[in-house]
């Protein structure tokens, strides 16, 4: 086994730990406690304050049933998000960032919604439950630090399942004065367009139930069902293009664009990218590495370095051309220059 192999099994390892033992472990340790303190509950409890104090209430044994449920929701979903690239044989910064965010999240609602169980004990009228800020505040300061903990005990990994990490674009020679052009169309691929799909179906429904309701805040949800819906529209498929000018990347309907100009650019390559490990998912992404783009699917990628040291990324079929073309075309424009 290489060693490569090693800190890989030990980032498993640690994400497995700290994703999802710990965060499961947290959970059950609040819900023991609230199970053990339920004979001196009362039967109708607060269970939600605003400014002035307590102003919603429910039955005591509902609060350890959601928190339960919560914990292991939130792991589950954070692990869905590890997952596909741990079983493509990828691991990177979103992973390791996954594995962090699962106990900081489970912590904090844990140490807050525990504690504000606990001190309705022996009460009589739930009105009186005392506020909920201390147990928050120091459910987030201890999440911020278990967090903290947990991304500096994962190994630094980052595996893109064998591919290599970058390679030269192809070899084009262009002659003083001669033009070519370069392009291509990128369309999300199909986990991305699910995703995009399904959020945006159940921002609608949420939408149609909160105006139904004659809810207060309706229509934010409704501008956020119609922001969604503008989202799907521009964000699945985009024009990238390689001239004189850079290049420029443009959605169908030409908002959002990006433009990269020959004079800006220090080096282009060639990579592979993998959405979920590299990037945190698809569309218009900001890495943890600090690389920014246009990732619309698995696969091979123009990948552009400016003189500032700023890197765009945009996944796209034949990147390899394009690339060397505008590699060509950046080369000239400095001797030129």
């Amino acid at each position: 086994m290489t060693t490569s192999n090693l800190a890989v099994r030990r980032a498993h390892r640690a994400y497995v730990t700290f994703g999802i033992v710990l965060p499961l472990l947290v959970g059950l340790v609040g819900v023991g406690l609230m199970l053990l303190w339920l004979p001196e509950m009362p039967e109708t409890i607060a269970i939600h304050w605003d400014a002035s104090g307590a102003d919603g209430f429910g039955p005591a044994w509902s609060t350890p049933v959601i928190l339960a449920a919560t914990v292991a929701l939130i792991v589950v979903l954070l692990a869905a998000c590890a997952l596909p690239g741990w079983r493509a044989g990828e691991w990177g910064p979103t992973q390791r960032f996954v594995g962090a965010l699962g106990p900081a999240i489970v912590v904090f609602l844990t140490v807050g919604i525990t504690w504000s169980f606990g001190t309705q004990r022996g009460l009589t009228d739930p009105t009186a439950a005392p506020s909920i800020l201390l147990p928050f505040a120091v459910g987030a300061l201890t999440g911020a630090v278990v967090g903290v903990i947990a991304w500096f005990a994962q190994p630094a990994v980052t595996l893109s399942g064998g591919s290599p990490a970058g390679h030269s674009p192809a070899d084009i020679t262009l002659g003083q004065g001669e033009q070519a052009v370069w392009l291509r169309t990128t369309t999300m691929s199909t986990p991305g367009l699910v995703f995009i799909v399904l959020a945006t179906l159940l921002m609608a429904g949420l939408a149609v139930v909160f105006v139904l309701s004659d809810s207060a805040v309706a229509w934010v949800i409704v501008l956020l069902a119609v922001l969604l819906l503008v989202l799907t529209v521009t964000m699945c498929v985009f024009r990238v293009r390689v001239d004189a000018g850079g290049l420029r990347v443009a959605s169908l309907l030409g908002i959002p664009r990006f433009r990269v100009p020959l004079a800006d650019i220090a080096s282009v390559s060639v990579i592979e990218v993998s959405p979920m490990s590299q990037f945190g998912g698809w569309g218009i992404r900001l890495s943890l590495d600090g690389r920014f783009g246009v990732v619309m699917h698995r696969g091979e990628a123009i990948e552009v370095t400016r003189h500032r040291g700023r890197t765009f990324v945009v996944t796209v079929d034949d990147a390899e051309t394009g690339a060397g073309l505008l590699d060509a075309l950046a080369e000239r424009a400095e001797r030129t220059a």
